[in-house]
């Protein structure tokens, strides 16, 4: 484990000064007959000790023990691996997807050429009958009319 910090510099001073008046009060007590033992100032010795413990800077976040960091630091790795996995993933998934949407992309022009080419072969057997139709409709027209003598009449109605 790690050593204590020492107190700052402002600190310090504050610290030894109490410390000081605490060893004087300890060494000017009456001595008890027969005994290393003293009598102190009750009062007077709490004192100075809370005047010391507050001379001390609180303590910051204490550091992790050994133990602690070496967990943090595999829960670390663990975690940079795991998001390692993740965008390998991501990667993988993102590629796959714009081969999916190449390969749609094919298949859909694929499909929108066979149905244009399928139409316009469908428009043309139309057209193609449609001409037919005219023809013969034209031809039975103008037989209808040779007969009938109807183109004298379309011209009077045209000039009408």
């Amino acid at each position: 484990m790690s050593e204590p910090e020492a107190p700052a510099p402002e600190h310090a001073a504050e610290l030894r000064s109490v410390l000081d008046k605490l060893h004087d009060l300890i060494g000017g007590a009456k001595a008890m007959p027969m005994s290393a033992s003293c009598v102190v100032n009750r009062s007077e010795a709490l004192a100075l000790v809370e005047r010391a413990v507050a001379a001390i800077p609180a303590p910051e976040a204490a550091p992790p023990s050994d133990g602690e960091a070496d967990q943090i630091i595999a829960d670390a790795h663990e975690r940079a691996s795991e998001l390692i996995a993740e965008q390998t993933i991501v990667i993988e998934a993102k590629r796959e997807a714009e081969r999916i949407v190449e390969q749609a992309t094919g298949e859909a022009d694929g499909l929108r050429t066979e149905t244009d080419t399928f139409v316009d072969s469908r428009m043309a057997s139309f057209e193609s009958v449609l001409h037919k139709t005219l023809s013969q409709v034209q031809l039975a027209r103008a037989r209808l009319s040779q007969r009938s003598g109807l183109d004298d009449g379309d011209d009077e109605a045209d000039q009408a």
